[in-house]
């Protein structure tokens, strides 16, 4: 069940983090996997190509040699990103807009545009887009508007790429223990998303990773457009609204 043996596939942004454990969890699963990052570090169990998402010469090379390679693609992946949270309109800089979208946004769609050049019949694009582009979060004027781009360009290619067989979904997860995240001493988003997450916890590398296989496999063949959460339970509630409850005269009365 979700076997992947025999396809073919690229994850961007697989030197770490989510995008780390995507490639190996696909690597598991029988797929034969290729890594883009703009990181040289690699060091995997899998080839890996140095580029740049947010150039488009750079990603379509990429897809288009790892095509050639194998004659096709199965499954792509894209993940790359950048996290730059904590930024609200009052220090939004055009600066960081413009480098914000150009990776997590037009990455995605040339991702998908390179993709859906290679993919045949029963494709699958699985994006990375996360829990605050499905709500309102302080702080979040660039990197979570760029999410919320992810998420309609989804829905955009699930309709346009559905006549030819190809799936296009997303994972959006919550806070997850990443490099990224646990990286930053005191950071501020672990206690916060802690106390408001429902299941009380970050979320690991390899649980949003399951999520990915499994949109990726051919069980998932009658979904696309779907936007799946990752979240722990945030995006559904806070676990936590403290409030003083009306008397009980008010609805007693």
């Amino acid at each position: 069940m979700f076997s992947l043996v025999g396809k073919i596939a690229i994850v961007t942004g697989a030197a770490s983090g989510i995008g780390l454990a995507v490639a190996e969890r696909f690597l598991a699963a029988g797929a034969d996997v290729t890594g883009l990052d703009r990181s040289p570090k690699f060091g995997r169990s899998f080839p890996c190509i140095q580029g740049d998402v947010a150039d488009e010469s750079q990603l379509a090379a990429a897809f288009d040699g790892v095509a050639a390679q194998h004659g096709r693609l199965d499954i792509v992946v894209n993940n790359a990103g950048i996290q730059p949270l904590g930024v609200g309109f009052a220090d939004l800089t055009p600066q960081l807009l413009e480098r914000t979208f150009a990776i997590n946004t037009h990455g995605v769609a040339l991702g998908i545009k390179h993709a859906a050049r290679h993919l045949g019949h029963g494709g699958r694009i699985v994006n990375t887009g996360s829990f605050v582009g499905t709500i309102g979060v302080p702080g979040g004027s660039a990197y979570a508007a760029s999410k919320a781009a992810v998420i309609h360009l989804t829905r955009l290619a699930a309709v346009e790429l559905a006549p030819r067989g190809i799936t296009v979904n997303c994972v959006c997860p919550g806070t997850v223990a990443t490099p990224a995240v646990l990286g930053i001493p005191n950071n501020p988003e672990i206690p916060f998303a802690e106390s408001r997450t429902p299941l009380g916890r970050l979320a690991t590398p390899g649980e949003v990773a399951a999520a990915f296989h499994f949109l990726a496999s051919d069980e998932a063949g009658y979904i696309t457009g779907a936007i799946l959460p990752v979240d722990g339970g945030i995006t559904a509630g806070w676990e936590r609204y403290d409030l003083t409850p009306p008397d009980e005269s008010i609805w007693k009365a």
